[in-house]
């Protein structure tokens, strides 16, 4: 493990950046003061920011964890694997981004994560007696948290997990110390998900907008929202059907976010990030994230509050105790890049340097 000083860095501490200091990084940790004779690098005056976190992503190779790396993505957060062996095997992976996955995603029975996208009968939740054993399993196999799939009721399709199963299935997860992200994307998703207790909502609106009420009463509760801006505006550009309804525009999530912040609503950065030929659109993995900051800056929120949504905001709702922050005692889990991404967020795309717990990404 390589031991080094990296001087004359402006540090970003959640509220702007410092003035120029050095950072210590003594065996893969960021340490309070430097020890005799430690390697130096000169950061030239650049901005050091903690390694980025996509809270939304569905991974499946080591290819894409160093793709998030050379990005500056050092953890990256799986919302939901058909394949957990897999999954959990690139959990253990060293020298890419750092992966945390829900597993199995909880689903209907015949929604469509076990329908079309290969994910095994037992991610059905058949109601909310089933609630305990849906847990239990992903329990036993290990995952970091708990992952919801909120359909919506459409003609001709499988009837979508009902409002108590929801509640039960979160119960359950609470019961069991997980935290429960749910996948939302219509109002009515959004207050079922928010009723039941769920930790994180992750997607936005697309039919209808958030208005300030409901906002309002997701703030209050405490929840924390993963709006997926740039799957969400493909979703709109390039929708998965022949015919796409009027009502469905970007502009209802934009209008969503919009409201959420104005109600101090906890907006994370997530992707939604994919390279799944049964999803409804890929994503690129690494890449999008910053195209996400850029989207929520773009939506109202400054890039000081966008780039915290992907740092220690994001670190702190999954309890992520160990990353987030450039202090003492962190993971050195750090991004270097020239200019100010403080007052431009694009300039967290000019890239000098990624360290991932200390190492140098190549």
């Amino acid at each position: 493990m390589n031991n080094f000083v990296v001087e004359n860095v402006r540090v970003f501490t959640g509220a702007g950046l410092s003035v120029p200091t050095s950072v210590a990084v003594v065996d893969g940790r960021i340490a309070g003061m430097p020890l005799p004779d430690m390697a130096s690098i000169d950061g030239c005056g650049a901005a050091l920011l903690p390694g980025l976190i996509d809270t939304h992503v569905h991974v499946h190779n080591r290819r894409q964890l160093m793709a998030y790396g050379r990005w500056g993505v050092t953890t990256v957060l799986d919302m939901g694997t058909a394949n957990w062996p897999a999954t959990d095997d690139l959990r253990r992976e060293s020298m890419v981004a750092d992966l945390k996955s829900a597993g199995n995603v909880a689903c209907a029975v015949n929604g469509r994560a076990v329908r079309k996208m290969h994910f095994p009968s037992s991610s059905a939740v058949s109601g909310p007696a089933d609630a305990a054993r849906f847990v239990a399993d992903r329990a036993a196999q290990g995952v970091d948290y708990i992952k919801i799939v909120l359909e919506e009721k459409l003609p001709f399709q499988p009837k979508p997990l009902d409002t108590r199963t929801v509640e039960a299935v979160v119960a359950e997860a609470h019961k069991a110390g997980f935290r429960v992200c749910v996948h939302a994307a219509s109002v009515k998703s959004f207050k079922i998900a928010s009723d039941a207790g769920a930790d994180v909502l992750t997607h936005a609106p697309l039919a209808s907008a958030l208005d300030g009420s409901q906002a309002r009463d997701i703030a209050q509760r405490g929840h924390a929202v993963s709006p997926t801006l740039v799957m969400m505006k493909k979703l709109v550009e390039r929708f998965p059907a022949p015919i796409k309804p009027k009502r469905i525009t970007y502009q209802n999530v934009v209008q969503s976010v919009q409201a959420l912040h104005r109600a101090g609503a906890t907006i994370l950065v997530g992707t939604d990030a994919n390279s799944d030929p049964t999803a409804p659109n890929t994503i690129e993995h690494g890449a999008s994230l910053h195209e996400e900051l850029e989207l929520l800056v773009q939506a109202g929120l400054s890039p000081v509050e966008a780039l915290n949504g992907a740092t220690q905001t994001a670190a702190d709702v999954f309890g992520l105790t160990d990353r987030g922050r450039i202090s003492p005692g962190q993971r050195a889990d750090m991004l270097l890049v020239e200019g100010d991404p403080t007052t431009d967020i694009l300039a967290t795309q000019n890239i000098k340097q990624v360290w991932i717990a200390g190492e140098v990404v190549r």
